[in-house]
């Protein structure tokens, strides 16, 4: 049994307060990842240009340099 199937089954056991807190706490979580992904996407792109290699090649290079140690 997954943990995920574990919490179902386990709400069937709570009584409507219980269930009223998951939920308002579900929905807090919820709406702070929501607005943590809403900050994180105002700062995609916004690195383009600022170095003039390629990302991935930059971090290869990195990473071979790491190697050599």
């Amino acid at each position: 049994m997954t943990r995920l199937q574990t919490i179902i089954e386990g709400i069937d056991h709570l009584d409507r307060d219980e269930l009223n807190l998951l939920f308002k706490e579900l929905k807090k979580r919820l709406e702070h990842q929501k607005k943590a992904e809403s900050i994180l996407d105002e700062f995609i792109g916004s690195g383009k240009g600022v170095w003039q290699t390629d990302a991935q090649a930059h971090v290869d290079e990195l990473r071979s340099e790491e190697r050599t140690f």
